[in-house]
């Protein structure tokens, strides 16, 4: 069962202690009950390792701009991404944030 919107974009928030980019939180709030999305408050941060290992996964969707990154070329690991991993009938979803300088 998806997890309440608000509860999903506030841990994603929290894990950076600042705001998830717009056009990501946009496509979260439209999704997250459709895709059955779901947050580990634990460990909801991913590095460009998992998301390159993850790439070819059934059911994996990554999300940069508020758009579904359809081929690795097109990912830009110098931008906040959602990468979302299929685990039975949910979706898990981890943010992708570049180092800060």
């Amino acid at each position: 069962m998806a997890q309440p919107v608000e509860l999903v974009i506030q841990v994603l928030d929290d894990s950076r202690r600042k705001s998830i980019e717009y056009e990501n939180r946009c496509w979260l709030k439209e999704n997250i009950k459709e895709l059955n999305i779901c947050v580990c408050v634990e460990n909801c941060l991913c590095d460009v390792f998992t998301i390159v290992r993850n790439w070819n996964n059934d059911g994996s969707i990554l999300i940069q701009d508020g758009k579904n990154v359809q081929f690795k070329n097109y990912f830009n690991p110098c931008k906040e991404a959602l990468s979302l991993i299929r685990l039975n009938n949910e979706y898990i979803v981890f943010l992708y944030s570049p180092k800060e300088v």
